[in-house]
């Protein structure tokens, strides 16, 4: 039987190990770090078995099993490691083209009140959401279908389209 203070040093030891060895992809790399960086913060009330856990299940298990936000959230964070860019719109600054001067390689842009209003407190996706995107509009797609997201695409020109998340 371990202790909790043994459990944590190992898992510290181990983590800082593999980020040090690079045994796992870039998209894992950020996670790694932030267990780090929680892990050394909190000690061992930072719960990295939990964590750990829970990290490796979303990576192996169903994608389904996990509610819309959280796929959402993944889906997002997918896109963002290959080069896309996020920019929530307020309601004080909701058009794209008022942003479009600082952004240089793909994005896709969303209303926050629009991600706020679609989900339920459990995570469950209520409405539609609408993202206007520009570049790739087929691999926004196919990153989203990978988390088992049904999407409507509508082109707006060339290198624009909205891209609607649906029930």
């Amino acid at each position: 039987m371990t202790s909790p203070l043994t459990e944590h040093l190992f898992l510290i030891r181990w983590l800082a190990t593999a980020q040090k060895q690079k045994r796992f992809t870039r998209r894992l790399a950020v996670d790694i770090q932030l267990l780090l960086d929680k892990g050394r913060q909190q000690g061992e009330k930072a719960r990295l078995k939990k964590d750990l856990i829970f990290l490796w299940s979303s990576f192996t298990g169903d994608k389904t099993t996990h509610s819309d936000l959280y796929r959402l959230a993944e889906a997002i964070r997918q896109l963002n490691t290959q080069g896309w860019e996020n920019i929530l719109l307020d309601p004080s600054n909701s058009e794209p083209e008022q942003q479009a001067d600082s952004v240089t390689g793909p994005v896709f842009y969303v209303a926050k009140q629009a991600l706020t209003d679609a989900f339920t407190e459990l995570g469950v996706l209520i409405a539609p959401i609408s993202f206007q995107i520009v570049g790739d509009a087929q691999a926004f797609v196919a990153s989203l279908a990978e988390w088992h997201f049904n999407t409507q695409v509508t082109t707006i020109s060339l290198n624009k389209a909205r891209v609607t998340l649906v029930r």
